[in-house]
């Protein structure tokens, strides 16, 4: 009689602990149900500071992002001598409107026209994220974090660090990416993250 009662306690015991654990394992799969992964979140806005630098100059850009989808819109507000520009465009095609000046071309064409560095706009839009752009699938050296998150790679002919991470909503964000490509480099400080899913 005294192993059957110490038996029925341990079989309750199993069944309480093994109902802890069903609860706790459904958490990330309501989470994961109501809010996209970081790699399909495709309608954002950031807002942001671009930094630029080659062997002619340095400039610092304010930078503002909308992403819907594969559509985004930038538009950036430099020094003198840069002015205003918008950048509106798909993974196909993009066009900057600088002033009454209208150009076009490929995203990966048009960092090279408005900011003098070989700047993906489809590239970046994954960058932003810490994720590497499967577009651009040359990739190597990836260090990863040990919380899991990206610290660098090479991607595109970048050099990419990326540092800051912070809790956006359900995902974790850098707050700055840098690049460096031979005497070329760019640094991009976001200020703020707004989500519409």
């Amino acid at each position: 009689m005294k192993y059957q009662i110490i038996f029925l306690l341990g079989a309750l015991i199993l069944m309480q602990l093994s109902g802890c654990a069903s609860v706790a394992y459904q958490v990330p799969d309501q989470v994961s149900i109501e809010n996209p992964t970081l790699a399909e979140l495709d309608n954002w806005k950031l807002t942001g500071k671009l930094g630029i630098r080659t062997p002619q100059k340095a400039q610092s850009i304010n930078l503002v992002w909308q992403q819907q989808q594969h559509n985004y819109n930038l538009k950036l507000n430099g020094p003198i001598g840069f002015g205003t520009a918008a950048i509106k465009g798909n993974q196909q095609q993009a066009f900057i409107q600088q002033g009454s000046q209208v150009i076009s071309g490929t995203p990966d064409q048009l960092g090279n026209k408005l900011l003098g560095v070989p700047l993906s706009v489809d590239a970046m839009s994954w960058w932003v994220k810490g994720l590497i752009s499967p577009h651009h699938p040359q990739v190597s050296d990836i260090i990863i974090q040990d919380d899991g998150l990206i610290s660098s790679f090479q991607q595109n002919g970048w050099q990419l660090t990326f540092s800051g991470y912070h809790a956006q909503g359900a995902y974790m964000m850098p707050k700055k990416i840098s690049g460096r490509r031979e005497d070329l480099s760019f640094k991009l400080v976001v200020t703020q993250w707004n989500f519409s899913n």
